[in-house]
């Protein structure tokens, strides 16, 4: 009769170290460490696999389900998605600074999620460090490099200064030495599940605005070793502050020059650049729609944090961005060869674009007409139900401070069939206003 209470007691305590250790069970267990081997493996899986539709895609390639289906992300998400996912792929540790708790650290150990099956788990660690994250602890996680193709290569980041709150993801810098980003922007009520991608550079104004310091935490990072978290981060092996040391002006040009492999020819660069300013229009549509469905599901005026998720004072400002760089770049081409090496198709693409090309952009603005639909235009977009605009419309309207950022204003007056503010607009709080700067060349 002893014996066999000793042997039940044994088993019940058998099964309760049993469930104590299911209790206490990691998101994923590690397997491996991070190493200069790893390193270049993850940088090789974001070039080969970081695509926009990662977690909008049903199936993956292999035939399977995606673990990873339906996630939705805004630009921080985005970056720190791509570090984690590879980490549980391949039984890595992921560690990162506890943004709620100082000297603390966040990593895949954490045992909440219990009794779920592994994919579960990686979900809701996933949905938690959405909630956790941000621009704002980026810089606890990652440190700037120098500007070079062993620091900045797929894997990488682009971060800008905190008032601009926004991040890009780097897969790959491509042979010209541009940057392929892969990135998201705020997430609203019926985001989509897909990335968005560009190959162009963000403007260093707006990426450094007010802080061309290493202290502003802007420009490209990497992530730091997790034994150099909750370290001052000129600790970590790789700082560098050479980025900051290039004159603002001459930053794209001259980091361009440091990461390319082969010089971009005339038609390659304006057919880039044409298609990050057709990517502007058509993302903001979706953008835009996110907004206007919500406003019609909730009319009243919004507090700051939703009319932070659907206002475009970001995205119309890196839109106008990309029509400055566009001009100046085709403008240059004018003046060292006459465009002769661009196709009369393109020619008449960027003639309609910039129809007063040699003038100052202010002038342009106040002379350009509407742009129809005509046989030059490019990236004929539907942004209304109905309507349809090109890229050389979006840009006079854009220029001409008719777009509205402000998520209080219906769809004629986000696209400038109106001039704003709309009623609603003016009885309502308004925050980050944009207006497009004309005084450039």
């Amino acid at each position: 009769m002893i014996r066999s209470l000793i042997l039940a007691f044994a088993l019940v305590a058998t099964f309760t170290l049993g469930l104590g250790s299911k209790a206490e069970a990691a998101v994923w267990t590690e397997v491996n460490q991070w190493s200069p081997t790893w390193e270049a493996r993850f940088a090789e899986w974001v070039r080969s696999s970081w695509q926009v539709d990662f977690f909008s895609r049903p199936v993956l390639p292999n035939g399977q389900s995606n673990p990873y289906a339906g996630l939705r992300l805004d630009c921080a998400d985005t970056v720190y998605s791509m570090r984690l996912i590879f980490a549980y792929e391949n039984r890595l540790p992921f560690v990162i600074q506890d943004p709620t708790a100082s000297g603390k650290t966040l990593s895949n150990k954490m045992s909440r999620w219990d009794g779920q099956s592994e994919t579960s788990r990686v979900r809701n660690f996933l949905v938690f460090m959405f909630q956790t994250v941000s621009t704002r602890s980026l810089p606890n996680d990652t440190y700037p490099v120098a500007v070079n193709r062993d620091a900045i290569h797929s894997g990488s980041l682009i971060l800008t200064v905190a008032k601009n709150h926004h991040s890009w993801t780097i897969k790959e810098i491509l042979s010209i030495g541009v940057p392929h980003l892969v990135y998201n922007s705020t997430v609203g009520a019926s985001s989509g599940s897909g990335l968005q991608q560009r190959q162009s550079w963000p403007n260093p104004e707006w990426v450094f605005e007010e802080n061309f310091t290493a202290a502003g935490n802007a420009g490209f990072r990497y992530w730091r070793p997790t034994e150099y978290l909750n370290q001052p981060v000129w600790k970590t092996p790789g700082y560098s502050e050479e980025q900051y040391k290039i004159p603002l002006g001459k930053w794209v040009r001259t980091v361009q020059s440091k990461l390319a492999l082969r010089q971009e020819t005339d038609t390659q660069m304006m057919t880039r650049m044409l298609n990050t300013t057709c990517e502007d229009l058509t993302g903001r549509v979706t953008a835009v729609n996110d907004g206007l469905n919500y406003l019609k599901k909730n009319p009243k005026c919004m507090d700051y944090a939703t009319y932070d998720t659907y206002s475009t004072p970001n995205r119309d400002q890196r839109a106008f961005d990309d029509f400055v760089a566009l001009r100046r770049a085709y403008r240059e081409i004018l003046a060292a060869n006459g465009g002769n090496q661009l196709s009369a198709e393109m020619k008449a693409q960027l003639g309609k674009i910039y129809p007063m090309i040699q003038s100052s952009i202010a002038a342009e603005t106040q002379n350009m007409a509407p742009q129809g639909i005509t046989s030059a235009s490019l990236c004929t977009t539907e942004y209304l139900p109905g309507k349809r605009m090109d890229v050389a419309e979006f840009k006079r309207r854009l220029s001409a401070g008719l777009i509205s950022n402000n998520p209080h204003d219906e769809g004629s007056y986000r696209w400038g069939d109106l001039r704003g503010p709309s009623q609603r607009a003016k009885s309502c709080q308004s925050w980050d206003s944009w207006t497009p700067d004309l005084n450039q060349n």
